[in-house]
């Protein structure tokens, strides 16, 4: 520490000029100041093109690939009984012949109460607890969970109400003069039970009005819904709800017609497929029992495989060996007796201590962490039965589990392929050396040669300590096990196929039960089950009703294209498009003010706001003139303007420009789009679907495999880019966007990760070591002109005191 001295002895303002000399010297670091703040713009500039990147392909998504550019309005030609709305995909002509049902929703009422709306729950004998309730989804299937409401006893009816409405439950509840209502708020027909079923607590409802559940925890609230039944295009059939999707119309049903002929087409399907369903439910039955017999036989097979492996034991052995457990057998492998006769010190009959004694085992007798980990883990029956075994019990069967561990370990197929080759194996293997580059080398040219240079070095070592006998035992279980599990996998097929089979024929059995009941059956309640199983029974062709003479012409829907709004949809991306290109282009052609560097501190205070504003205006200009990512960038969304499409159907429509969307001509427009929208008409006109899949191209591959036919007739293959244009122009824009991440990183980045980042890392620590050099010369200054003054201040002295002697 320098101590500083003022000017007194000079008179000299000597902070005023060490402020001056270090001003100067300052001005290295202001320059790698503003180098910094410059890196920080220019970082700033190009994250600023990635968000307007970023925003364009958002749009593009939004508007141009979810929502589809191809527009399509229906028409139908009777709006009495239908209506519909043309989605993109919709295609072809839908003809309605007849509705003879309209989807309804269930409902439930309950009996008379003497309760209002105010009425608390607990004044019916109600407690609080929970209630759930299960209800037809849209789309006519029930839920597999019942949503849960939780009740209180002091609440009041009218709140009990509005829970259950208020829920996700999928129910409508009212509570007027007396009586409660129940309604699904999806229409539809549950064929295998009621539209909305109370799960728990249905006591609830018994109490309320449902007297049928008064006592139950679950039970049906509501019944009775329907679906849509009518024939389209000579195809009877039926959906949940009265708007349904089909071949691309949102069609809704408004009032039947035709109702006979739907019927009877509906009665004939359902009566055929009842047939169907149940013939195919004999079928996959059959073959269920096939594969479970195939099963069964594989498996008995397999455990007479796998019994060959205890052939060597005594009967007594084979006892003690089949009751150790799966998880004991593979340890039994890596021990040897000495290691027993240790365990038999052990007393088993205190299971913790002889644990804590099993961890306490000396490595020095090999009793390694990981082997004190399995015993550990042993079953402690299977501890003592092993510790008390005699050694020639005990060899015996370590061999066998020895053997079944090598079968686990290797490949199934590779032990399969040793099948007759046992005995030569294992002769050829006695003795010898398999670390050698080539350890058959020896072996005449033939079959067992090739085989064994086949097996890689772990299955030799496995293979080498085993008999012929052995071998073949192992070649054989494989054998079996292969066979066992390919009848397995077949079996469990068949059974999938067989609960499907099941479910289908269940199904139509319902449907079609339920649609005689309603249109053939006339009798009484009591006799339509055995007047529906005479029908079955004796019946091969499907019953018909008396169809009314008086008919409906059929409703016909079909949509044509929107060639206008796909116009208009052209016209919106082009303009914004443009607006992207026009920002990016100017960017790299802006003006350069070299001589308006980054503000100082010192130069800010001098300055005002605007002052301010209109400098950094000139110094940030021109911070991405030239830059090569952006040029490079641009080049590629310019390029693919003209690039053809060889997925498109019609090649008079597979580049933008045969459409009437080039680039405008003049150059410094950097590559913008312009219109000629009488061509654009033309081909929207012609063919609105090549135009479509022109832009975009959901199915399309960077790399795909096509066909193309020569002038000649020959046909061959090459690839090709088949994505839209605007698949293409997505992918141009994220290799720009991430060449910018590259360059300058995303905000949430380290500065070591990206290169500009980097640069103004190395400026700061050009920074900071000037900072401290700046430290060292202002200390310099400060010494030279203290000793300045201390020599002025000696000299003053020695001057005073010579005046003195004079005096004197």
């Amino acid at each position: 520490m320098v101590n500083r001295i003022g000017g007194l002895a000079s008179g000299m303002d000597i902070d005023a000029l060490v402020a001056k000399l270090m001003q100067a010297e300052k001005s290295p670091l202001i320059k790698l100041q503003q180098k910094k703040t410059m890196y920080e713009w220019q970082r700033d500039a190009y994250r600023g093109i990635n968000t307007k990147l970023q925003t364009f392909d958002k749009y593009i998504a939004d508007n141009l690939i979810l929502k589809s550019m191809k527009s399509k309005t229906a028409a139908v030609s009777n709006s009495t009984y239908a209506s519909a709305t043309a989605t993109s995909s919709a295609s072809g002509t839908l003809v309605l012949e007849g509705v003879s049902q309209l989807a309804a929703a269930a409902r439930g009422l309950g009996d008379q109460k003497n309760a209002t709306a105010d009425t608390k729950l607990s004044e019916l004998g109600i407690s609080s607890g929970v209630i759930k309730l299960n209800a037809i989804k849209p789309d006519g299937t029930m839920p597999t969970e019942g949503t849960e409401i939780v009740i209180d006893e002091s609440m009041t009816i009218s709140k009990f109400v509005e829970k259950i409405n208020d829920s996700n439950a999928g129910v409508s509840a009212l509570f007027e003069n007396g009586r409660l209502s129940i309604t699904a708020k999806n229409t539809g027909d549950n064929k295998n039970g009621a539209e909305v079923q109370v799960t728990a607590g249905a006591d609830v409802f018994g109490k309320l009005g449902f007297t049928s559940l008064i006592g139950q925890t679950s039970g049906d609230l509501a019944q009775g819904g329907k679906n849509a039944i009518f024939q389209v295009n000579g195809i009877a059939t039926e959906r949940a709800s009265n708007t349904f999707n089909i071949s691309g119309y949102n069609v809704t049903l408004k009032e039947t017609f035709n109702a006979g002929g739907t019927i009877n087409s509906l009665l004939t399907l359902s009566f055929n497929e009842r047939k169907n369903a149940a013939d195919d439910l004999i079928t996959k039955d059959s073959a269920f029992n096939t594969k479970k017999s195939a099963y069964e036989s594989a498996q008995t097979s397999n455990d007479a495989a796998r019994a060959k492996f205890l052939d060597s034991l005594t009967g007594a052995q084979k006892v003690i060996y089949s009751n150790l457990s799966l998880e004991t057998r593979p340890v039994l492998a890596e021990l040897d007796y000495s290691q027993v006769t240790k365990l038999a010190t052990i007393d088993f009959t205190d299971e913790a201590a002889a644990r804590t004694a099993i961890a306490n085992l000396s490595e020095a007798d090999g009793f390694t962490p990981a082997l004190k980990e399995a015993l550990g883990k042993m079953n402690i029956g299977d501890l003592k039965e092993i510790s008390e075994l005699p050694e020639a019990d005990f060899n015996a069967i370590s061999d066998v589990a020895k053997l079944e561990k090598t079968f686990n370990v290797l490949d199934k197929q590779v032990l399969k392929g040793l099948s007759g080759l046992g005995a030569d194996i294992a002769t050829a293997l006695t003795g010898r050396d398999l670390t050698v580059e080539d350890p058959f080398a020896d072996l005449p040219e033939g079959p067992l040669k090739d085989k064994l240079n086949s097996l890689d070095k772990g299955t030799l070592k496995a293979l080498q300590d085993l008999s012929g006998d052995e071998i073949e035992n192992l070649s054989a279980a494989a054998d079996a096990q292969i066979k066992l599990t390919t009848a397995h996998n077949e079996f469990k097929q068949a059974e999938t196929a067989l609960k499907a089979a099941q479910t289908r024929n269940d199904n139509a059995e319902a449907s079609y039960k339920q649609l005689y009941k309603e249109n053939i059956f006339k009798g009484n309640e009591a006799d339509f089950e055995a007047a529906y199983q005479n029908h079955i029974a004796n019946d091969t062709t499907p019953p018909q009703i008396t169809a009314d003479p008086s008919t409906v012409s059929p409703v016909t829907i079909t949509s044509t294209t929107n060639v206008d709004e796909m116009m208009n949809k052209i016209k919106e991306f082009v303009t914004t498009y443009n607006g992207l290109i026009k920002d990016l282009s100017e960017q790299t052609k802006e003006t350069k003010y070299r001589s308006f560097a980054p503000l100082t501190d010192e130069q800010r205070k001098d300055m005002s706001e605007n002052e301010i504003k209109l400098w950094e205006e000139k110094a940030k200009s021109g911070l991405l003139r030239g830059d090569t990512i952006l040029r490079s960038g641009l080049a590629s969304m310019r390029a693919l303007v003209y690039e053809a499409n060889p997925s498109v159907s019609n090649p008079k429509f597979n580049t933008l420009f045969n459409i009437g969307i080039t680039t405008t001509k003049n150059y410094n427009d950097g590559g913008q789009l312009e219109i000629d929208e009488k061509k654009l008409q033309k081909a929207l006109e012609e063919d609105p679907d090549a135009v479509a899949a022109l832009f975009s191209n959901l199915d399309g591959k960077q790399k795909d495999t096509i066909t193309v036919t020569d002038k000649d007739g020959n046909i061959t293959t090459k690839e090709a880019d088949t994505r839209g244009y605007l698949q293409k122009l997505r992918s141009a824009m994220d290799g720009l966007k991430i060449d910018i991440e590259k360059k300058a990183g995303r905000a949430s980045a380290t500065e070591q990760t990206y290169s500009i980042g980097k640069n103004i890392v190395d400026t700061n620590k050009r920074i900071d070591t000037w900072q401290e050099k700046l430290k060292d010369i202002e200390a310099r200054y400060w010494k030279q002109f203290t000793a300045m003054e201390q020599a002025i201040n000696k000299a003053n002295s020695q001057s005073s005191m010579f005046m003195q002697g004079l005096g004197a």
